[in-house]
């Protein structure tokens, strides 16, 4: 059964190969590719017309069906596939002819492109104009698989490859770039929209018109009877349209066949290698982006750890040799100097450049975090700041001030390790800059670029040009206690009135509940501290201790 299946096989490419090595098979697709090619009558230019609007509107409402429906009806194939077949003949005029139409063709389409974006009421770069803006040696690559397909399809003539014909339309994408070009020009000559979609249609034009040339060759159309049946068709023939007035013009019809295939695949080849240099660069280029991106994705993990931080913003910028990053995080915890050089090392390393990472941290509570993320996504740039407190002047009163400042207190986002205790402030020096002293309970102090973050908080929310600000941290680490440290005390009963989930460990030394620590007590419960928020623990020892605790 196997041999039976690789005998048909055989026989099918045999017969296949016969077909284009055959005489009467060679004329056949000669006469048939060339009237095709140059049939550019009135219908040939409405139905252009048609599939270059058909594009533009497909493209602006980045509908990838519709772009393939212009690609479908659109003719402008057939004088491409012409172009590469004269060229492997060697017939300069029906060069000439194809080349003219060819040219002709590209300014009706970016005309008729760049005349609908003008008339429409938006301008907008969808994805599928983006996505042909910036072509690359990848795009060169498919239009020469795609000219090969075509070429192999118009000398299978009646072969079932014929029905392929439809997916050589759809792959060969000359239309769309083109349509791209015109929107770039309506929308006011966007000279990156009309460069990027001009390289890809040069690309796909030079990749179709190289590789269905060197299957024509392959397939013998350049041999002597093929060069005879040139002849006979030009005396015989009367192209239409386009084709006819480029016959008329001199020196068109006294163009004769060009004898050197190395010649006419050196001029080929110098096309394209016109349009090799740029798609390499851009290749270049689009590979160092995934690069940088994907390590910079990797890199940034650390600060996207459920519960405690979420990366609001990333925002990469490419310099010519470094790439600098900025992260916009919120946090319930702080990210110190070691995470960003951490950071920038892992991120250079896998990037292969110098990788600097601009750290900017939003401090939130743990059950505002999604609710944060959501706010800051979707905020305005232009809108008005979301605190609205007035801005307090030197010249206004101290109680106005005092409850601006307060105001401006409530709205910071700190994390869940922070309590702020209480704030005093001032105006220090003659350039009237208010000064902040904040109070806050935190097992770890703030760092300098956390003190910054909270400066920032204040001044955008009292809207105030800058400010000063000072901190002052109360520890939750053990401290000696005793009836007469007062003061102390009211500040440990200060942080648990602030903070609800704070309670108060006594360690109680001497091994019984002495006078010394009932007046401790007492002087708690005047201060509105309950008594179920406070534990006490015997332990040896004379010395007493109250810690805060969570």
């Amino acid at each position: 059964m196997n041999r039976e299946v690789r005998g048909s096989a055989a026989v099918r490419l045999v017969k296949f190969l016969r077909g284009w090595l055959d005489a009467d098979g060679r004329r056949a697709i000669f006469n048939e590719a060339a009237g095709s090619a140059t049939d550019t009558g009135a219908s040939y230019w409405l139905v252009l017309g048609m599939a270059g609007a058909i594009a533009l509107l497909g493209l602006s409402l980045n509908s990838a069906a519709v772009v393939i429906g212009a690609m479908l009806i659109a003719p402008l194939l057939a004088p491409v596939i012409g172009l590469a077949l004269a060229l492997a003949i060697g017939d300069g005029r029906l060069a000439a002819q194809t080349a003219v139409a060819i040219a002709v063709s590209t300014m009706v389409v970016i005309g008729v492109a760049a005349l609908i974006t003008v008339m429409l009421p938006f301008s907008e770069i969808t994805a599928e104009i983006a996505s042909r803006t910036r072509p690359t040696t990848l795009d060169l690559a498919i239009a020469v698989f795609s000219g090969l397909a075509g070429a192999v399809v118009t000398v299978s003539r009646g072969d079932r490859l014929a029905g392929a014909v439809p997916g050589v339309a759809v792959s060969v994408a000359l239309v769309p770039p083109l349509a791209v070009t015109g929107f770039g020009i309506g929308t006011g000559w966007d000279w990156t929209v009309i460069r990027g979609s001009l390289l890809l249609y040069g690309a796909n034009l030079a990749g179709i018109v190289m590789s269905a040339m060197i299957v024509f060759l392959i397939a013998g159309m350049h041999r002597a009877e093929v060069v005879e049946e040139v002849s006979r068709w030009h005396r015989e023939s009367r192209p239409s349209g386009l084709a006819g007035w480029t016959e008329r013009a001199p020196g068109v019809r006294s163009m004769g066949i060009l004898r050197s295939i190395p010649a006419r695949l050196v001029l080929v080849l110098m096309f394209v290698a016109l349009v090799v240099i740029p798609l390499s660069e851009s290749l270049k280029q689009i590979t160092r982006e995934a690069r940088v991106q994907r390590a910079v994705r990797e890199a940034a993990k650390p600060f996207s750890a459920p519960g405690r931080a979420f990366i609001v913003s990333r925002d990469v910028t490419l310099g010519q040799h470094r790439t600098r990053v900025i992260l916009n995080v919120a946090t319930t915890r702080w990210f110190d100097d070691s995470t960003r050089r951490a950071f920038e090392q892992r991120a250079s390393a896998d990037a292969g450049e110098p990788v600097d990472l601009v750290l900017e941290q939003l401090p939130a509570s743990s059950r505002d975090l999604g609710h944060l993320a959501t706010m800051i996504a979707s905020r305005d740039p232009a809108a008005a700041p979301a605190a609205a407190t007035a801005a307090p002047t030197p010249g206004a009163s101290i109680a106005a001030t005092q409850a601006a400042v307060a105001r401006a207190m409530r709205t910071l986002a700190l994390p869940d390790s922070i309590t702020t205790l209480g704030f005093s402030f001032s105006v220090r020096d003659a350039s009237d800059t208010l000064h902040i002293h904040l109070r806050y309970l935190s097992p770890d102090s703030l760092t300098t670029q956390a003190r910054d973050i909270v400066r920032r908080q204040l001044a955008s929310a009292l809207q105030l040009p800058a400010l000063d600000l000072e901190t002052e941290q109360l520890s939750m680490a053990p401290r000696f206690v005793s009836a007469q440290t007062v003061a102390m005390l009211d500040t440990l009963a200060d942080a648990m009135r602030a903070d609800s989930s704070l309670r108060l460990a006594l360690s109680v030394g001497g091994g019984a509940r002495s006078p010394a620590i009932d007046s401790v007590l007492t002087l708690l419960s005047s201060r509105h501290v309950a008594e179920n928020r406070i534990s006490i623990q015997r332990v040896t020892g004379r010395r007493t201790t109250a810690r805060l605790v969570r």
